[in-house]
């Protein structure tokens, strides 16, 4: 029998009678991948350390004599944790392997003459005393940069005897500025709830037990929600927005009535991203963010037609646009030898296909931080104290939403959100939080009385 679900051809070990465990998403794709280094990420329970330890177990078993290690930052947390699940896997897998050295065993052996070592950082002995074939890092955020390196030192195939030597592991998010997240040769791989089986079936209904565990995840509050509930990077420092809950402040795409406003916000960015959303409000006083436009490298021109372009997708009319506001850089920032500011290139831009204007006239935002922030704050509301939110945001604003789970209170005025720059290719930054912040501090005071009819639940 084929030892893997989902088609995957293990003929080498068809003489084996396994039953072939369930795996989905990444923990599927990661059975067959090859690379020098991956990591399989992703929020608690969603099985990527039975995954990672199965395929681990599998290259031992098809590989004669190779020398693998199993790491932990701290070689005594290997024992009451990771092996746990080892050995189960063992029961299931028919590889045989044998333990050497009781309850906490140094290595294991296996019928082929493969072996894998077990310890930690802390004690590497003779876990990294020589070249190794495959190393599996358990909890791999809880390692430096400079760990992580000396694996790989352990793995370049000098004396392997695989043609695949691989460092690879498992992780739950860490801050937003991780290492895992920063290293350009690291794959990552990133699994969801729905990839274990004993949390959801097939046709993604929970199960008895998915009911239980997420109902447990749901209860996390802070960092530890965002971290293993949603799978989100984010510091330690200590979230800004604590309230954050998708299920409360997104919401699905829906058409937006006539006689809602429409306004939108800019913050301009050129190695940074320069980010755009549009807004409205609903007779409840309840604000959306219904689109956005994040993109780094690009000129006002460029971004005017992609801002005209969203409008379209979204149905809105763009003379419906009432105002759109941007932070005063635009309006001091020089962006063409001929003198003209950035808010004059939005201004003056016409299609260079057609000839027809594209105008994005900006007016200056309210860009008092503190306020701005606490506004977005205030707008979460309160579940525990029964305080609805009057901000949500279409689920398809998905830079703006991961910008909002990850920004923390500044160390030096704990009222503000610590400033964070973009990387290198526009990612990361705080860029689509002020592009809110500016869009949320502009709402548009209804005049008069509307009709209900088209309100929709800050709770739906």
């Amino acid at each position: 029998m084929a030892r893997f679900a989902a088609g995957l051809d293990w003929s080498s070990l068809e003489t084996l009678e396994v039953k072939p465990p369930t795996f989905r998403g990444s923990n599927l794709k990661i059975q067959s991948y090859r690379g020098r280094e991956f990591i399989l990420a992703g929020p608690s329970e969603t099985g990527k350390t039975f995954a990672t330890l199965w395929l681990l177990d599998f290259l031992l078993s098809i590989t004669p004599f190779a020398h693998a290690a199993l790491i932990r930052k701290v070689a005594s947390d290997i024992a009451p944790t990771v092996l746990v699940t080892f050995r189960r896997i063992l029961e299931i897998s028919n590889s045989r392997a044998r333990p050497y050295g009781g309850e906490k065993p140094e290595w294991y052996d296996y019928p082929n003459g493969a072996r894998l070592y077990i310890g930690g950082m802390d004690r590497p002995g003779k876990v990294l005393s020589g070249e190794r074939d495959f190393i599996y890092v358990n909890q791999a955020e809880e390692l430096t940069l400079d760990d992580w390196e000396i694996l790989t030192t352990r793995t370049t195939g000098r004396g392997a005897v695989t043609e695949t030597p691989m460092v690879f592991g498992d992780c739950n998010p860490g801050p937003e500025d991780h290492w895992i997240l920063k290293r350009a040769s690291l794959q990552v791989f990133h699994t969801a709830h729905v990839d274990n089986p004993s949390l959801y079936t097939d046709d993604g209904q929970l199960t008895l037990q998915g009911t239980r565990t997420m109902a447990t995840l749901d209860a996390l509050t802070g960092i530890r929600k965002a971290r293993f509930r949603y799978g989100k990077w984010v510091g330690a420092e200590g979230l800004y927005f604590e309230e954050w809950d998708e299920q409360l402040h997104t919401c699905e795409p829906f058409d937006i009535p006539e006689d809602w406003p429409v306004w939108g916000a800019l913050d301009y960015g050129f190695v940074h991203p320069t980010a755009f959303g549009l807004l409205t409000e609903d007779n409840d006083g309840v604000v959306y963010l219904i689109g956005e436009h994040i993109h780094n490298r690009w000129l006002a021109l460029q971004h005017a037609k992609a801002i005209h372009q969203l409008a379209e997708r979204l149905d809105i009319a763009w003379p419906r646009i009432s105002q759109i506001v941007a932070g005063h850089d635009v309006f001091q920032q020089r962006g063409a030898g001929d003198g003209k500011t950035i808010a004059d290139q939005y201004a003056q831009a016409r299609d260079p296909e057609t000839g027809d204007s594209i105008s994005v006239k900006l007016k200056h935002a309210q860009i008092a931080r503190v306020t701005g922030w606490q506004e977005i704050l205030s707008r979460l509301g309160n579940a525990q104290v029964g305080i609805k939110p009057t901000l949500k945001i279409f689920n398809t604003c998905t830079r703006t939403i991961a910008t909002l789970t990850r920004l923390v209170c500044d160390p030096g005025n704990p009222e503000d959100v610590k400033k964070v720059d973009a990387d290198v290719n526009g990612e990361g930054g705080d860029d689509p939080g002020d592009m809110l912040r500016y869009g949320v501090m502009c709402r548009h005071k209804i005049a008069r009385p509307r009709p209900k009819s088209h309100s929709i639940s800050a709770f739906g």
